[in-house]
């Protein structure tokens, strides 16, 4: 499983900073709404990966990751989109790390990238349109 060690490994500060700087020059809305869709979004795919999961659908829980990679790559969520790239690797093998730990992994950096973006909205001056999910 890969090391939590530090918010900075997480993220790449250059994307993130790219997509605040667009609430600076005043298309807040849509960014806002990016958010609050990737907030709710990511849960609703880990959900669909641990069905996939539980189900041995193997290949469709790959499909999700591939498709979380990308979103996560979008945000500079750097951790969580490794996760998902090593999720559909194994989703295409049968052996090694198994798929459920690092849906695992995923889950749970899900939680430390939401609280990041969670609190970078907040620092900005922009309020989001929805709150962001409960923590698990």
């Amino acid at each position: 499983m890969e090391p939590q060690d530090t918010a900075a490994d997480a993220v790449d500060e250059e994307i993130l900073s790219e997509l605040f700087d667009m609430l600076d020059d005043g298309t807040s809305d849509g960014l806002v709404r990016a958010c609050d869709m990737f907030l709710v979004g990511v849960p609703s795919s880990l959900t669909e990966i641990e069905a996939a999961l539980a189900e041995q659908r193997f290949d469709h829980a790959g499909r999700v990751a591939h498709t979380l990679r990308g979103t996560a790559g979008a945000f500079g969520a750097v951790r969580l989109g490794r996760l998902a790239g090593r999720l559909e690797d194994r989703c295409r093998q049968a052996d090694g790390e198994s798929p459920e730990a690092i849906a695992a992994a995923m889950q749970a950096e899900f939680l430390v990238f939401r609280d990041i973006l969670a609190s970078r909205l907040a620092a900005s001056s922009v309020v989001t349109a929805s709150p962001a999910p409960a923590a698990d």
